[in-house]
């Protein structure tokens, strides 16, 4: 405790220094004086009001539960409660994820019986058993569960990027390396960069060239006036232009603001713009793109604004699209 008395001293003098620099030329004396009274009053008020003992202090543990504790109580849940299927697909994924795979393959085949057109789950059981097998053998279990995932839901990405390795396992390395590629123009930019080097290390074992990063995809953009408005424009008013989920769900999954010059504005949506990094523009199939003229400046639509219909464009059918601002009614 003596100690932080005297660090805190000083810190007071050091700092008292720099504030009474301009004393020291004519009034050494004065400015001294100041410096010992701070330093003494500093140790002394926190000598008579200070809780020393607080130093010390150590906040309580809590007892932290363990992994095989939580499992144990998530599979007495679902023991108890066999039909609870939120349960038993979290007990089989946590299962998965600690490397229990015959447990999570149980679990897995037990949701699919109560939920079989679960894409999804397909996936993760399809998981289950590849990660249980052998590294250079394919298991054709697993092919036929990522065969009727693709077949639900033919742009899952996880199913495809497991699709390459059980391709690559099979000694087909350059199935597996188009399998990939496929997925770039659909992944966001960092997944794109970090599944690359898998590509061309597939390309190379199978004798083909590597292959650069594709360009950035975007769609362009132009957001005019409809004639009625033309010459118009709210003083202050900032321009948004954002892509939304076909069914309108959730928060945009991608936008841009901008502070309003005139019109027609030019600009590009893209993955780099998305709100959410766990919902990239071009994770969708499809997404709607609609433009709102605020006048007060909130992305909120409000009274006075000035907003485009929305239009619906394919992910993997991108064309120019032009955006018509007409007043609210």
């Amino acid at each position: 405790m003596p100690l932080f008395i005297l660090i805190s001293v000083l810190l007071v003098l050091v700092l008292l220094a720099f504030a009474l620099k301009p004393l020291w030329p004519m009034q050494r004396g004065l400015a001294g004086m100041l410096l010992l009274a701070a330093a003494l009053a500093t140790g002394g008020l926190y000598w008579h009001f200070g809780r020393p003992e607080a130093i010390d202090y150590q906040a309580p543990q809590a007892a932290e539960q363990t992994v095989e504790q939580a499992l144990a109580e998530l599979a007495t849940v679902v023991s108890e409660q066999p039909d609870n299927l939120e349960a038993r697909v979290l007990l089989a994924r946590s299962y998965l994820q600690t490397g229990q795979y015959p447990a999570a393959q149980t679990h897995f085949a037990e949701a699919l019986k109560q939920a079989p057109d679960n894409a999804g789950l397909m996936v993760d059981y399809a998981e289950s058993i590849f990660r249980a097998g052998k590294p250079d053998t394919a298991d054709p279990r697993a092919r036929e569960w990522l065969d009727k995932a693709l077949a639900a839901e033919p742009d899952n990405q996880r199913a495809r990027f497991f699709s390459g390795i059980l391709l690559l396992q099979a000694g087909k390395p350059g199935e597996a390396a188009a399998t990939w590629e496929s997925l770039l123009p659909r992944v966001d930019t960092a997944t794109a960069q970090a599944l690359l080097p898998q590509i061309n290390r597939a390309r190379a074992e199978a004798g083909l060239p590597a292959i650069a990063m594709p360009a950035t995809r975007a769609v362009n953009i132009t957001v005019t006036l409809d004639p009625a408005l033309a010459g118009q424009s709210p003083p202050g008013s900032v321009l948004f232009v954002f892509a939304k989920r076909t069914d309108g769900v959730g928060p945009p999954l991608a936008a841009k603001r901008i502070p309003l010059t005139a019109f027609p504005v030019q600009l590009q949506l893209s993955d780099a713009d998305s709100i959410m990094p766990t919902a990239a523009l071009f994770s969708q199939p499809a997404f709607t793109l609609q433009a709102r003229l605020s006048t007060s400046g909130s992305a909120d639509a409000g009274t006075g604004d000035w907003q485009s219909m929305p239009v619906t464009l394919q992910s993997d059918k991108l064309a120019p699209v032009t955006l018509i601002l007409r007043r609210n009614p």
